[in-house]
């Protein structure tokens, strides 16, 4: 589906990749070579610039705005995946080894920050201080977001509020930042209701990303399965399996978050606690109130896009 609904916005993507090829280009030959490898990666979605572009075509923005801002959004995202990748220990992305795996740790966390630096620049030329403002706090929390993280890992004691509040930061912020500003250049009179879709659909992305984690059923998954319980993270299926686990099974959650036994032991518990169809009231909670959230944009082809993205996020497979 992503695929078709890109074909609609072929042009604007296609100025977007440039952009972004363009805005991280060095005199430094190593520089433009991470770069490369990070950012021009086969199998990447490209989801958030292409629901910025969309919400951009709904409200008819006129001019080449929308487009710097798209760049901006997806740079941000890339630079966090270099440093998260770092921090996680991953060793492969989209089935191909992480950045920091090819050049090192080092040279991985500062393209990082040459990336964000480029964002920042691209910001500048927005001339907008208003959205520099809101770029910026989002930042500045999507940081505190993976700091939280960090400060959970491996602790049993994680609650639902702690685990909503670090996807809102790491995943739903981005989102929601994106589609306020593009509410922001529009002027338009219900900011709320655009950041609201941002939100809802992040929101409903992470979940998502969190049950494909732990789905070995699904064999589309472009990465590893377990990586958040190896981890020590404690996802929404994981929290809720916990919430609903006897003595016994407690013990081997406890064990795994702990890094002291295979996440594989796990599975059987997942499902004995029914951890993925729990995760439904969530999914559905999101999904409604994102779509409510468009009830503002008139009719048109980019509206219809943006609602089957998110009827489309909980079913994909990778």
């Amino acid at each position: 589906m992503l695929d078709q609904i890109q074909a609609d916005v072929k042009t604007d993507i296609l100025t977007v990749t440039q952009h972004i090829k363009s805005s991280t280009q060095s005199s430094i030959d190593l520089v433009n070579q991470i770069g490369s490898y990070a950012l021009q990666q086969p199998g990447r979605k490209l989801i958030r610039p292409t629901i910025l572009i969309l919400m951009a075509r709904a409200l008819k923005l006129p001019g080449e705005e929308h487009i710097i801002l798209a760049t901006i959004i997806e740079l941000i995202h890339s630079a966090t995946l270099l440093h998260d990748d770092v921090i996680d220990h991953a060793h492969t992305r989209r089935n191909k080894k992480t950045t920091h795996k090819v050049f090192g740790g080092t040279q991985s966390i500062l393209m990082g920050d040459f990336i964000y630096a480029s964002a920042f620049q691209l910001i500048a030329k927005l001339k907008n201080p208003e959205i520099t403002d809101i770029l910026a706090q989002a930042t500045k929390e999507i940081v505190e977001g993976e700091i939280l993280q960090l400060s959970l890992q491996q602790n049993i004691n994680t609650t639902l509020d702690d685990y909503m509040r670090i996807i809102h930061a790491k995943t739903a912020m981005l989102f929601s930042t994106g589609t306020k500003c593009i509410a922001r250049l529009n002027k338009h009179s219900d900011e709320n209701k655009l950041y609201s879709y941002g939100y809802h659909f992040g929101m409903l992305y992470q979940i998502t990303d969190d049950i494909l984690d732990i789905n070995t059923h699904n064999t589309e998954l472009n990465k590893a399965h377990g990586t958040d319980l190896k981890e020590g993270k404690m996802t929404l299926p994981t929290l809720l399996a916990y919430a609903s686990a006897n003595p016994s099974q407690k013990k081997i959650i406890e064990d795994v978050i702990a890094g002291n036994e295979c996440w594989t032991n796990m599975i059987p518990v997942l499902e004995e606690t029914n951890a993925i169809s729990s995760c439904q009231p969530y999914i559905e909670h999101h999904l409604k109130l994102g779509l409510k959230s468009l009830e503002i944009l008139p009719d048109s082809i980019e509206k219809q896009h943006l609602e089957n993205l998110l009827r489309y996020t909980p079913s994909r497979k990778k």
